[in-house]
């Protein structure tokens, strides 16, 4: 926009001056049209217009959920990858029992073409990599009440028996995709849950710990104690 500045006409009769106002002027500069144009285009949509790529929007939670519960509390559902040395073990075997066939069948078996021998053993081999490296996603549950921790639905551990231990996010067996929520309880260690990553992206075990943080502050009012996340 080019402005028009204010100008003044002074008239001097005699030993008297007068002074007329004249007003500004508001021209309008062709050369922004185009940065007008641009300026609209960025302006946010307004909470009751459709977004124009709303039907394309992806859910960043991945299953997480936190809300408040009818007995006062605070819920938080997530998942996280189930691991475990049993299944580590299972893994390992089923993935050896699917080689010791495979080899069979080219080495042992005359009945079967060479075409028929490879063909099984790709799909041997193709079924023992989902078994040893397949992903298994297990949802879980915390729920944060005035008087006690619920996990899973099941295991209950009173506010009074922790005390000021308070629950903490660390790192298992120095893997950092291997994570789980554990403190003290009374006399006891204790590993309330898992937060396995489920992959390297994901960051449910850092949300879940301040999540967790906020919960027991707001209902446990112990405000001087932190929630930490060690490592």
């Amino acid at each position: 926009m080019a402005h028009t500045p204010v100008r003044s006409r002074r008239y001097i009769t005699g030993m008297s001056e007068h002074l007329r106002f004249v007003p500004p002027s508001v021209d309008f500069d062709p050369r922004l049209a185009n940065e007008l144009a641009r300026h609209e285009a960025a302006l946010p949509v307004a909470s009751g217009e459709a977004h124009p790529v709303e039907g394309r929007r992806r859910d960043p939670f991945n299953g997480y959920l936190r809300m408040l519960t009818p007995q006062g509390g605070i819920l938080i559902l997530y998942k996280d990858q189930y691991r475990s040395l049993p299944l580590t073990i299972l893994r390992v075997a089923a993935w050896m029992v699917m080689t010791w066939i495979g080899g069979w069948l080219i080495f042992c078996e005359s009945s079967l073409s060479v075409l028929q021998c490879l063909l099984a053993f790709a799909l041997l081999m193709f079924a023992s990599a989902l078994i040893a490296r397949g992903r298994i996603e297990v949802s879980h549950s915390v729920e944060i009440r005035p008087d006690a921790m619920i996990v899973d639905s099941e295991d209950v551990f009173y506010a009074e028996d922790i005390g000021d231990n308070w629950p903490q996010l660390q790192m298992k067996d120095d893997d950092p995709d291997h994570m789980v929520i554990c403190g003290i309880c009374g006399t006891r260690f204790i590993e309330y849950m898992t937060a396995n990553r489920l992959d390297k992206n994901d960051r449910t075990p850092e949300l879940l710990a301040a999540d967790l943080q906020a919960a027991i502050e707001q209902l446990w009012g112990r405000r001087e104690v932190t929630f930490a996340t060690s490592f």
